[in-house]
């Protein structure tokens, strides 16, 4: 077995049985006969090494992967009850049924925690977003498709004490920090570029208006949906979800609908 084999099966080994954190170069040197600058060279850095074994933990062991969806969602709840600067660990493991160990076998942190929790959020998002605008703009009726979805987010936010909204308040607060100002940014870039990528796309196919910059309309439609969720928060006697929805559809589709052929 050449040398790079016997570095991936050792540390794919030790993934399954220790937190993807926790192992070293000189862990999976042992484990593979091998000098740690082996290890080093093969991976590039700690950085990717770690990566990977995340990886390989959450996908090949559903146990663990389980354990860890379940610690984020209590997180999520914690977080957005409490704040970043209040909330504890002590605080998210009670929350998810666990003890404080178990969840730092899957966060070193609660920074390291935190971070994870805005990149799943936005994943999530970013995921859903290609069949979404797909189904809208490919509609017989693409302003009452871009409405019933806006409907249903809006709806979103008023289910479980706002604590989705409350999240990304809290998100956007506690960006001062740093490392989750650093996070935030590459999150929230992706997410504009993704969605700007998307419209290009739709752009291309004449479903959307020829004249508008698709990087604009992605700044724009997120700044518009989370600054109506941010006002509701602030004043929810004022906002009506159930109207918004049809006039803002209605002001979007009036802006981005294609030329008459």
């Amino acid at each position: 077995m050449k040398s790079s084999e016997q570095i991936l099966q050792a540390a794919l080994d030790l993934a399954n049985r220790y937190p993807y954190d926790k192992i070293t170069y000189a862990d999976i040197a042992r484990a593979a006969g091998v000098h740690w600058t082996t290890v080093q060279r093969y991976f590039g850095s700690k950085e990717e090494m770690r990566r990977i074994l995340k990886q390989q933990q959450t996908e090949n062991n559903p146990r663990l992967a389980d354990t860890r969806t379940k610690i984020l969602e209590a997180a999520g709840r914690v977080f957005a009850r409490y704040g970043y600067n209040r909330a504890t660990l002590d605080q998210v493991a009670k929350e998810a049924g666990m003890t404080k160990g178990a969840v730092y076998w899957h966060f070193s942190s609660k920074s390291d925690l935190y971070l994870a929790l805005c990149d799943r959020s936005l994943r999530q998002l970013l995921h859903e977003l290609p069949t979404q605008s797909q189904d809208i703009f490919t509609s017989s009726a693409p302003q009452d498709a871009l409405s019933t979805l806006l409907a249903s987010q809006f709806e979103m936010c008023e289910q479980g004490d706002g604590e989705r909204p409350m999240l990304f308040l809290e998100f956007v607060s506690s960006s001062r920090e740093p490392a989750v100002k650093k996070k935030l940014c590459a999150s929230f870039s992706k997410l504009f570029e993704q969605t700007a990528d998307i419209l290009a796309e739709l752009k291309r196919k004449q479903l959307i208006n020829s004249q508008v910059d698709p990087h604009a309309l992605s700044v724009t439609f997120h700044a518009l949906i989370n600054g109506i969720v941010l006002m509701w928060l602030i004043a929810p006697n004022q906002i009506s979800f159930k109207s918004l929805s049809a006039d803002v559809s209605k002001i979007l589709w009036y802006g981005i609908q294609p030329e008459q052929q």
